[in-house]
């Protein structure tokens, strides 16, 4: 469903946060007969102007069968709203009409997924694709909703599209490019089970027709299945593919390897020099929150890596920084991942304190305690408390990392405010 035929419709825009608001934007400027109503649960919920009908508050989710259309933001959990038969058909969202809407325009939209380095691949296939020339928009899941770019969007115009598990779940159309980095549980409080979150996952590549492409991490279980879905190539990838050593980078961590294997794929399909591509990966200095160095302070080396929310990218940035960690910061939102395994790679790590904040922390707690009962735990209700117990318990040269297994919502607005938080408590001002 194009932008341009929601013209005249009787529309819900249900959930009004970032993605619900920019597509109320879009929808005055493509759309400008169309009568809007704003629904969002939170009464406190004020919209940019008074032109269009609100149902806020206890009845948000009232008579959504006197609407044409009904557009449902990502955010909005299953738990939260399953359209009943009679309105199912006419639920879309803001992607799906993103999407939809530049098929015509001939756009080249590489849609990029994964449980983890989905960011980090992302911005590598930015990068290179700028290096190139080629001026492409990143948008999605790591920047503006897309559907607030729609007036950029010309034909040829190349669209590097971070797609989570959320924007992905009501899909009927995949991006005509596909990546897709790795495969473990995620969401699960979203989503409900492993089942469900992978089926998500999968619409990046369901609705590929001939002519399209997928790059799949070939070492990720799962993902050679999902790429079978596809009618397009298929382009398997790992980290071996990767054209230059870690150490010629200025990426921590061996995992780092398979996202430049991901876009260096995806750079050679769409015929960019090696050598381009080389300098790329050589001067790429990652993203914010992401096993990002942010200082010697007091003696102490400090890594922000608050981007990791769960267990299998703790295990990641522990394996990158190697025997240097003596300190790590984790927990925060429960939402029953399996911590074993990270109780399993402390044990044998360096790491003699681990600072927990709740409500995972005491779960990592027990997993550590299965198997050795060695370390010293710490208990920390605020970022202040955390690192005020770092700084008294972290060796001079060692690091103390924060990188919590475990989403922070209970604590914080996101992994962003949990980061930046740490810098200012360390006494580094967040950029």
């Amino acid at each position: 469903m194009r932008i341009q035929d929601l013209n005249g419709k009787n529309i819900c825009v249900l959930g009004y946060g970032r993605e619900g608001s920019a597509m109320v934007a879009a929808l005055e400027t493509y759309a400008p007969k169309a009568e809007i109503t704003i629904a969002d649960k939170n009464e406190a919920t004020k919209p940019a102007n008074d032109k269009h009908w609100l149902q806020i508050g206890s009845g948000w989710l009232h008579n959504l069968e006197k609407f044409d259309v009904i557009i449902k933001s990502p955010g909005i959990p299953p738990s939260a709203f399953t359209p009943d038969a009679s309105i199912k058909d006419r639920v879309t969202n803001s992607t799906q009409i993103f999407l939809d809407t530049i098929a015509d325009r001939k756009a080249i939209c590489i849609g990029v997924t994964g449980s983890k380095g989905k960011s980090t691949t992302s911005s590598l296939i930015t990068a290179i694709l700028t290096s190139a020339g080629m001026q492409p928009l990143l948008l999605g899941n790591i920047g503006e909703p897309a559907i607030a770019h729609l007036k950029e969007i010309e034909e040829g115009r190349h669209i590097v599209l971070e797609m989570s598990s959320y924007q992905l779940a009501d899909l009927t159309v995949s991006p005509l490019i596909a990546v897709i980095t790795s495969l473990f549980p995620e969401h699960l409080d979203y989503h409900g089970d492993f089942e469900t979150y992978t089926a998500a996952k999968t619409n990046i590549a369901r609705f590929q027709e001939k002519g399209a492409a997928i790059f799949y991490n070939k070492l990720s279980p799962g993902l050679k299945q999902i790429a079978k879905l596809s009618k397009g190539k298929k382009v398997g990838f790992s980290w071996e593919d990767t054209p230059i050593r870690i150490e010629e980078t200025k990426l921590l961590g061996m995992h780092n390897l398979s996202n430049m294997a991901a876009s260096f794929k995806v750079g050679l399909y769409l015929k960019i020099p090696k050598q381009m591509m080389l300098n790329v990966f050589r001067e790429f200095k990652g993203l914010p929150h992401r096993l990002e160095f942010i200082g010697t302070h007091g003696g102490i080396e400090w890594v922000d890596d608050a981007i990791s929310t769960t267990p299998e990218s703790t295990i990641a940035a522990l394996e990158a920084l190697g025997d240097r960690v003596t300190t790590i910061i984790v927990g925060g939102q429960d939402r029953g991942n399996d911590f074993s395994e990270l109780g399993r790679k402390l044990v044998i790590s360096k790491v003699d304190h681990v600072i927990l904040f709740p409500e995972s922390g005491e779960r990592i707690r027990q997993a550590i305690m299965e198997h050795d009962q060695r370390m010293s735990f710490h208990t920390a209700i605020t970022m202040d408390d955390a690192v005020r117990i770092a700084r008294e318990v972290t060796p001079l040269s060692k690091i103390c990392l924060l990188s919590t297994a475990s989403p922070s919502y209970n604590m914080f607005k996101n992994f962003e405010e949990k980061g930046d938080q740490f810098k200012k408590c360390i006494g580094i001002e967040a950029k």
